[in-house]
């Protein structure tokens, strides 16, 4: 059963005088119990999603077409008061950086309370009692006596833990997680990977994990898309993805991981650079670094269209008759 259902989502930003299409006409949903990874280069459009299902996008932001369906209720039609008490209960969110997300001044236990006391209205002490269980829960040795410590008196990984417990301390049914492991070296990433899958087992909640490591991705997730400049240019489970990659996009995504039996001396890079929003292609997004690219797809924009199995693509190196398309250009 769907929990989220995102649907023909468009955000963009007005910035002197210019149209910015950070998202354009993106549509993927997240069943119960389900990991969905996002995945792209960075300014594909992929936390500007993540800030647009939370209702955090400011001006000169706007979200100008679209619904967000989540637990069968459209969140664009939601009042900021209503969204607020959506946040942090039962959608919740671990940002990029936890550094700065966390408040320097105001010690880690307080700050997991607060969620508690704003959205269970339990006391300050049952708050507190839960916060430490929370610490416990995400892996925090001492939690009992850490409770009064600053976030600048734990490392990066315990930092990500305590973000992490921020986020799940009023059991959430979603919970969004924007580059959790980013700047944290390989065995932490994979204690946070291994919490977020128990978490995730234990609580009954699915993930929305935002990321540009397909590496995170191949660990963890179950289904992925994958974003470029605003649109989805691949959808469909992991083992699908990974076998069969269909996308050149995908395709050179895939080829820049590093692998131990690979003795090439170059690893393998995409040509060129993301264009800058305001000077996207005229066809496909993906047209000027594409090394399939065809005159129609300087032209036009591919629709994504379904091959099968749930596996949809964007590229006009599958177009026929037989496989179905959306029109969400």
């Amino acid at each position: 059963m769907s929990l989220l259902d995102v649907r023909d989502l468009k955000t963009y930003f007005y910035i002197d005088n210019e149209v910015i299409p950070a998202v354009d006409g993106v549509n993927f949903n997240i069943n119960k119990g389900e990991i969905v990874a996002l995945v792209g280069e960075s300014g594909s459009g992929k936390s500007v999603t993540s800030l647009s299902i939370m209702g955090l996008i400011k001006e000169p932001g706007k979200i100008v077409n679209g619904e967000i369906i989540f637990n069968k209720e459209d969140l664009l039609s939601k009042k900021e008061r209503e969204m607020r008490r959506i946040r942090g209960k039962d959608i919740a969110m671990i940002y990029q950086d936890p550094m700065s997300s966390l408040n320097p001044y105001i010690r880690v236990g307080n700050q997991i309370a607060e969620t508690l006391i704003i959205h269970k209205k339990i006391s300050k002490a049952d708050a507190k009692k839960e916060a430490i269980k929370m610490m416990e829960l995400v892996g925090i040795p001492d939690a009992d006596k850490r409770y009064k410590d600053y976030p600048s008196q734990f490392s990066g990984g315990m930092r990500q833990r305590i973000m992490i417990a921020m986020a799940i301390a009023c059991e959430p049914k979603l919970l969004i997680a924007d580059e959790p492991t980013t700047a944290l070296d390989v065995t932490v990433q994979a204690e946070i990977l291994d919490l977020l899958r128990r978490l995730m087992k234990d609580n009954g909640m699915s993930i929305l994990l935002i990321t540009h490591d397909l590496g995170v991705v191949a660990e963890i997730a179950d289904r992925v898309c994958i974003m470029y400049c605003g649109k989805i240019m691949e959808q469909s489970s992991k083992i699908s993805l990974f076998k069969n990659p269909l996308n050149p996009y995908t395709r050179g995504l895939i080829q820049c991981i590093p692998r131990t039996d690979d003795k090439a001396e170059v690893l393998y890079t995409i040509g060129g650079n993301v264009p800058y929003p305001t000077d996207f292609p005229k066809g496909c997004r993906f047209s000027t670094r594409c090394p399939d690219v065809m005159e129609k797809c300087k032209k036009e924009i591919p629709a994504l269209a379904d091959i099968g199995e749930r596996h949809l693509v964007r590229c006009f190196l599958y177009e026929n008759s037989e496989v179905k398309k959306y029109d969400d250009n």
